[in-house]
């Protein structure tokens, strides 16, 4: 920054979404069953080896809750939609044969315990898409003040880690309602994988702050009209040598060994 934009102006108010509490978690999910999607090709007896695909988490439901005789705090509740395709193969594993695709959902819930502080301010603003008439407003309704008084939940979460998939024999009851009492718990082959989760979650509420400003952020960058893209040659020519990919150069604590390595032991005194 220049001496220029050194210069203390004047201090401002800016509203921001202040954080009050967070967590970072690492979730080892065991054996979550998945369920097939309708074009995916059925399980079949021989299948017996399952190799992961693709494990990416599709959606997110996420909700906040006051924790009962605990002012402050609330509960956020949290469910992943994960997406996730396996290939599958038969016993010959090792013949040159191509596995069949599964593809399928898994749904997952977590639960958290947050401070989110307290506020019963409700947040009206002119780019809410619906904004009532007098005459709807004299309306008789239910005031729902509860959820007007949460903090807002966030959820910043990286694509799982597949750590294992397989098919195993699980339970299930036939919906049809059709089978005898004996026959009714049956067993059926089920994907199931294992999933590593990093996730940090957080609560926070718009307040105004006071912060120092300098000068107004004015672009150094020039506009361009022209629509043609970079030429891949002239990005290329721009990127360093990589010479440490070809002459690795020794870590400071292996260079000490280096030099130390020659040293001919001290004689002990006598």
């Amino acid at each position: 920054m220049s001496e220029k934009n050194n210069c203390f102006k004047e201090a401002v108010c800016v509203e921001v979404q202040r954080v009050f509490d967070s967590c970072s978690d690492r979730d080892c999910i065991y054996e979550l069953p998945v369920t097939l999607s309708e074009d995916s090709p059925a399980i079949t007896e021989d299948m017996n080896i399952v190799r992961s695909r693709c494990v990416e988490i599709e959606a997110t439901c996420i909700s906040v809750n006051s924790v009962p005789f605990k002012s402050g705090y609330y509960s956020v509740d949290i469910t992943y939609k994960f997406k996730i395709a396996v290939e599958a193969f038969s016993k010959g594993f090792c013949q040159p044969q191509s596995g069949v695709q599964l593809c399928g959902t898994a749904m997952w819930n977590k639960r958290v315990i947050l401070y989110g502080s307290e506020g019963s301010a409700k947040i009206f603003t002119s780019e809410q898409e619906f904004s009532p008439s007098p005459e709807e407003c004299c309306d008789c309704c239910f005031c729902d003040s509860e959820s007007a008084r949460m903090p807002k939940a966030t959820v910043r979460v990286v694509d799982p880690i597949a750590l294992d998939a397989k098919i195993v024999c699980m339970p299930y009851t036939p919906s049809c309602g059709c089978a005898s009492a004996e026959t009714a718990m049956r067993h059926k082959k089920t994907l199931v994988v294992s999933l590593g989760l990093f996730s940090i979650i957080q609560l926070s509420r718009p307040v105004s702050i006071i912060v120092p400003a300098y000068d107004y952020c004015i672009p150094c960058k020039e506009c361009s009209c022209s629509t043609d893209p970079e030429a891949p040659c002239d990005v290329f020519e721009r990127i360093e040598f990589p010479t440490e990919q070809f002459f690795p150069q020794p870590s400071d604590d292996d260079a000490a060994k280096c030099i130390s390595c020659g040293d001919e032991p001290e004689e002990e005194t006598k």
